[in-house]
C-alpha cells in the first residue's frame, strides 16, 4: 500500500489541522523507501493550504536547583521527541515555538495564529499550541505506529480537567524547578507535565467505547482521532478516573511524587 493511500484510509483530508505522533522506524518498515521529507510532502499535499502539520519538538530545558542544565535555542536545540520532528524543524516554511521546555514545530494555516514567540506559562495548557488545536473545527491526532504513552494532548487534559495534582511538580527527585531556560532568559511556569505512560488507560477506554478505529498494514498500526472527541470524552475520563492516569506505586518516581501528594491530601 502507498503511504498516501494509507493516510486516506485513516481519513486524513484537506483542511485538517493534524497533530502527529509517529515512530519513524516502524513507518520505514511498513513503507520501505519512505523518507521523513517524503512523508511530510505527502501529508502537505493531502492537507492543502488550509491545513496544518503540528509536531511536538520538546527539549525539557528546565532550570535545576542542583547540577547543570540545558539552555533552549529554538534554532539549534535538538528535538527529544523523535526523528520526525527533528527533521521536520529544518524544512522550509516550518515555525518552531519558543517554549524552552515544550516547543512545537508547525507548518501551514496554524502559523497565521501561532508565531515563534508562543511560550505560555502553561507549556501544554492555556495559550499553548494544544489550546489552539482543541478550538479548531477540523483537527485530529494522527498516531503513526505509536500509542498513548507519547500522547501530548493527555497533558492538556490534565490541566483542563483538572486532575488533582495538575500543579504538582513530578520531577522534584531530579531537582527540576518550575522554570524554563532559553537563550532569551528564564520563564516561570505554572505546570510541569509529568509521566505519560498511563495515558494508555485512556486509549483503552476510548477503544472500548468505539471511538478509536485502528488501521493496520502488516505489524504497523495507526489511528486518526478527532480532537473534539479526545477533548470532550477526555474531560469525562480525566475527571472520573484520575488515578488511572498515574503509574502504579513504586514503579515510576515521577508518578510516586504525585501519589504521595494525593494521599496526603485525600486521607479518609
Amino acid at each position: 500500500m502507498r503511504f498516501e493511500d494509507y493516510l486516506e484510509e485513516l481519513d486524513v483530508r484537506a483542511g485538517q489541522h493534524v497533530l502527529i505522533h509517529g515512530a519513524y522506524r516502524k513507518l520505514r518498515t511498513a513503507f520501505p523507501g519512505l523518507t521523513i521529507e517524503g512523508m511530510i510532502e505527502t501529508l502537505q499535499r493531502i492537507l492543502g493550504s488550509g491545513g496544518s502539520i503540528i509536531l511536538p519538538a520538546f527539549t525539557y530545558c528546565f532550570k535545576r536547583s542542583v547540577g547543570a542544565y540545558e539552555v533552549f535555542d529554538p534554532r539549534h536545540s535538538v528535538s527529544k521527541t523523535g526523528m520526525i520532528s527533528e527533521i521536520f524543524r529544518s524544512l522550509p516554511g516550518v515555525v518552531r515555538t519558543s517554549s524552552a521546555t515544550h516547543s512545537f514545530v508547525l507548518r501551514g494555516a496554524i502559523t497565521r495564529d501561532i508565531q515563534e514567540s508562543n511560550s505560555p506559562a502553561s507549556p501544554l495548557g492555556e495559550g499553548s499550541v494544544l489550546d489552539w488545536l482543541v478550538r479548531q473545527e477540523d483537527a485530529c491526532a494522527l498516531m503513526l505506529g505509536t500509542d498513548f504513552t507519547s500522547f501530548s494532548l493527555g497533558h492538556y487534559l490534565e490541566v483542563a480537567a483538572p486532575v488533582p495534582w495538575a500543579n504538582v511538580s513530578p520531577w522534584d527527585h531530579l531537582h527540576v524547578l518550575k522554570t524554563g531556560v532559553s537563550v532569551a532568559g528564564e520563564q516561570a511556569l505554572r505546570e510541569i507535565p509529568g509521566c505519560a505512560k498511563s495515558f494508555v488507560s485512556f486509549e483503552k477506554w476510548l477503544t472500548a467505547e468505539g471511538l478509536i478505529r485502528y488501521h493496520q498494514t502488516g505489524a504497523f498500526r495507526s489511528c486518526c482521532i478527532p480532537v473534539k472527541v479526545i477533548y470532550e470524552r477526555g474531560l469525562e475520563y480525566f475527571r472520573r478516573y484520575p488515578l488511572q492516569l498515574l503509574c502504579a506505586p513504586s514503579v515510576c518516581p515521577a508518578c510516586d511524587g504525585r501519589w504521595a501528594w494525593y494521599q496526603s491530601h485525600h486521607r479518609a
